[in-house]
């Protein structure tokens, strides 16, 4: 018998909060490691890897949220936003209006991926791939251009992000711990997590030839919460990420355009033609 992707729309709270719990421990463990090891040449490599995991929080998981995917009781994925949300200055309500959007008008005017590209440059020809993809990211390219898009509006949901972090600030220095927040939180999330942002929004529809592409990468999946499965994700949001693997390999086992990591990315952006910024093809 067939699979149908009915089969795989089973979500769980339990798996949900695991999710949630992981990457909170990571991060906290990271920054006990850096402060116990105290040496300031490993910071950038503490840095890197608690904004790679902010990343499987506030990209990840947020993006499983806004689908409802991350917890079986509905109201949850809002209710608990203050999880994986507001320490990243954005909404549930926020990130499902604009992703919404997205999914509905892939590759045309109104997705926002579209004015990204363009602001990004990857639409003109003769780019210098290499310069995109390894060098100016990481020189803050990506923190800046992502940073300056986050928004109090509408203010229904801008007012619960101000309340958080000024409370998150006032304790921070009220207990002595202020640059502690700007060391192991703000610039983490400035420098690495808007580069996994970067990297990934540029892989999961740049120059393809079916308009969505997969990183089937184990490691980045394991990070990221199989954020990789994206041409399945197109097809089918309601299926949540834990089965995503399995539904690619029911439903679309090979079919749209695949890469195997990183650096394998590069290699099918490099050699792609066409200066278009995505191809508006399937998964509308």
């Amino acid at each position: 018998m067939s699979s149908t992707p009915q089969q795989f729309v089973q979500r769980s709270n339990l798996r949900g909060f695991l999710a949630i719990g992981r990457d909170w421990a990571a991060i906290a463990a990271v920054i006990t490691v850096s402060l116990w090891l105290d040496r300031w040449y490993l910071y950038p490599v503490a840095a890197w890897l608690i904004g790679a995991f902010q990343f499987a929080l506030s990209e990840a998981l947020l993006h499983e949220a806004s689908h409802y995917n991350l917890f079986r009781k509905r109201s949850w994925n809002d209710r608990l936003e203050f999880l994986y949300g507001l320490p990243f200055f954005c909404t549930v309500a926020q990130m499902r209006t604009e992703h919404l959007v997205h999914h509905r008008r892939l590759g045309m005017p109104e997705d926002h991926l579209v004015a990204d590209y363009r602001a990004l440059g990857l639409d003109r020809p003769g780019i210098n791939m290499f310069w995109i993809w390894f060098v100016r990211p990481v020189l803050g390219f990506a923190g800046a251009y992502y940073c300056r898009v986050l928004t109090p509006r509408p203010w229904k949901e801008g007012r619960k992000i101000v309340a958080f972090w000024a409370v998150v600030s006032l304790l921070c220095a009220a207990t002595g711990v202020l640059h502690l927040l700007v060391l192991y939180w703000l610039i983490p999330f400035f420098w690495s997590c808007q580069s996994h942002l970067y990297w990934s929004e540029i892989t999961d529809h740049y120059r393809t030839r079916t308009g969505i592409r997969s990183n089937l990468s184990p490691i980045t999946n394991f990070l990221h919460h199989n954020n990789g499965f994206h041409y399945t994700h197109h097809h089918y949001p309601t299926i949540p990420w834990y089965l995503l693997p399995k539904a690619t390999k029911a439903l679309f086992s090979g079919q749209g355009d695949i890469c195997h990591g990183f650096l394998d990315t590069y290699r099918a952006l490099s050699h792609s033609s066409g200066s278009l910024p995505l191809s508006a093809g399937e998964g509308d």
